[in-house]
């Protein structure tokens, strides 16, 4: 038990990827055989000056004759959501372990702050220190850090992407000598990529891709149904972007919520199909490994219900205006109310199985 905690927090767990350090690591000897570990691999991690820095401070903080301890949590390499919820369950652990009644935060001053509310409703915050590493304002040190920062593959996958996606879609664009249209869809495809990070559907990215390729090493049918659909979901975004193009050439330009429903209306069955292709390829490995399938004919059901409403939305939209267009929205609701009802037939039989 002690009053006080110095808290170094690691939310990209370096510590753990890099020198194999498992946390929570608690104490002044842990804590510095930890850093020697992690600066033998990786001398210029930021994360390596943090825990010196905090070592400083609890050796400050002892010579004053305070009882503290110095306590490093780490998180994962899939900063986020699982990221946090490791360090939750370390400071939840030193919280029942040590009892101390607040903490000093240390910090690198990048993303581990972003995880203080985490800290503040489980201690109190006795203040923050931010560890900055001095840098020679040269030149050449500024490029050396530039490149420093570009072969971390975090960084540079953030960075590097956006970049990437303006100048093969505008090379695209000239090709096609439509430069008018390059601006457009740069907008749109950066659009995209930006709400992929703000709703951290990255994630969903990499396991798609992970899946592709754990499906074609295991010979797998289903890898054939995964690439159809991609080249689906990929042919789909074109056509709905050639649609709204098409759209704007017209004397009179459609307001927004219209081009939104165009391209809705001209994506959305490449999409459904993908995703029928998705399930239909899981279904045919099931059959082959003697498994239940019954959820991906209900996945199959449900994915055309979806279709239906959107599909049904944006006729709406796109017709309004003429005559009776409101029987462009009610049909197809109906339909997907139909199909949804049906999809979920194979998961009630399923789930009632499983609890005889």
């Amino acid at each position: 038990m002690v009053e006080k905690i110095v808290l170094v927090i690691d939310r990209d767990n370096d510590l753990g990827f890099k020198a194999g350090v498992p946390s929570p690591v608690v104490g002044r000897q842990s804590n510095l055989i930890s850093a020697i570990k992690l600066a033998e691999i990786d001398p210029e991690d930021s994360d390596l000056n943090t825990i010196f820095g905090a070592i400083k401070i609890y050796d400050e903080l002892k010579a004053k004759g305070e009882d503290v301890e110095i306590v490093t949590v780490c998180g994962d390499q899939k900063v986020g959501v699982v990221s946090d919820e490791k360090i939750a369950e370390q400071l939840d652990f030193i919280k029942d372990k040590l009892n101390a009644k607040s903490v000093i935060v240390v910090t690198d001053g990048s993303e581990d702050e972003f995880v203080l509310p985490l800290v503040a409703s489980r201690f109190k915050i006795d203040g923050v220190k931010r560890i900055v590493v001095k840098q020679s304002k040269t030149i050449e040190s500024t490029y050396y850090l530039i490149k420093r920062m570009l072969e971390d593959p975090k960084v540079a996958r953030s960075t590097l992407t956006p970049l990437g996606i303006i100048l093969l879609v505008y090379a695209v664009s000239l090709f096609m000598r439509s430069p008018e249209f390059g601006i457009g869809s740069i907008a749109l495809v950066l659009g995209l990529y930006f709400l992929i990070k703000a709703y951290g559907l990255e994630d969903t990215l990499e396991n798609y891709f992970s899946t592709l390729k754990r499906s074609l090493l295991e010979g797998r049918f289903s890898f054939v149904t995964y690439v159809i659909a991609l080249i689906s979901f990929i042919v789909g975004l074109i056509q709905g972007i050639y649609s709204v193009w098409v759209a704007t050439l017209g004397e009179t330009v459609p307001g927004i919520v219209t081009l939104i429903a165009i391209f809705i209306n001209s994506t959305i069955w490449w999409i459904v199909a993908g995703g029928i292709f998705v399930a239909m390829g899981k279904i045919f490995d099931c059959v082959v490994e003697h498994k239940s399938f019954r959820k991906f004919i209900s996945i199959i059901f449900l994915l055309t219900s979806a279709g239906l409403v959107l599909w049904g939305f944006s006729e709406f939209f796109i017709s309004l205006g003429e005559g009776r267009s409101y029987l462009k929205l009610v049909q197809p609701l109906i339909g997907a109310i139909i199909l949804g009802i049906i999809g979920l037939i194979p998961l009630r039989y399923e789930s009632g199985s499983s609890t005889r």
